[in-house]
């Protein structure tokens, strides 16, 4: 899957684990483990901030886990311990959507609104008025491919997955091109391999597109 070989060559070009396998685990045990402590602190007057930053890292980590109950729990926490915080009631309306609870999906929205009310001009979709929170969003639904939660069955769902993935690798190739003692080989390598990957992504979303014209399928109701 082009998802998993981006995140796969991110890793190797960072010079880091993938965020799967062991090292998914271990991230997630450490995060857990200062949740603890962070709650703890926040009942003796700490910052309740540190807490709801973990709690939406878990709920990211739950979600590449394939496990989205435990997810929306966490943003549930969250949103109950940030009452003006956009973030998690964003998010958990993505991942509502992904996961098919529309019911639910509508409550986030509206939980979000109530917080941000639409404004002429802008995206009325919860999370799309600014890069941060669009970049937030987009990791969340990365996570949903890669653990299984967003199943995309839909060819707008596909031609995006393979658009973040297809962006992501790019970015790592270039920063690996910009190191002046790459020797020319491998320099080389890296250039044809950004040709290739472009390339083959541009055949997959071509055919993506044709399915659309094709009707082969409904719209998606994952908004952007």
């Amino acid at each position: 899957m082009l998802l998993e070989s981006a995140q796969g060559l991110q890793a190797a070009l960072l010079g880091a684990p993938p965020l799967a396998g062991a090292h998914l685990h271990d991230v997630r045990a450490r995060a857990e483990h200062e949740l603890a402590l962070a709650d703890v602190g926040r009942s003796e007057g700490g910052d309740p901030a540190a807490a709801t930053d973990l709690r939406l890292l878990l709920a990211l980590l739950a979600v590449r886990d394939g496990r989205a109950a435990d997810a929306l729990r966490l943003y549930e926490e969250a949103a109950r311990d940030a009452p003006f915080d956009r973030c998690p009631r964003a998010l958990a309306h993505h991942l509502c959507l992904a996961a098919g609870e529309d019911d639910e999906a509508v409550r986030w929205s509206a939980a979000y609104h109530r917080l941000a009310p639409e404004i002429d001009g802008e995206s009325p979709v919860p999370g799309m008025e600014s890069d941060e929170t669009r970049e937030l969003v987009r990791e969340l639904l990365v996570a949903a491919t890669l653990g299984g939660v967003w199943p995309l069955g839909y060819p707008p769902d596909r031609a995006i997955v393979m658009h973040m993935a297809c962006g992501g690798v790019d970015q790592g190739l270039v920063a690996a091109l910009q190191d002046k003692a790459l020797p020319a080989k491998e320099r080389l390598q890296l250039r044809a391999l950004r040709v290739y990957l472009h390339a083959k992504v541009r055949l997959l979303m071509k055919k993506e597109a044709q399915d659309m014209a094709e009707g082969d399928g409904e719209a998606s109701p994952v908004s952007w």
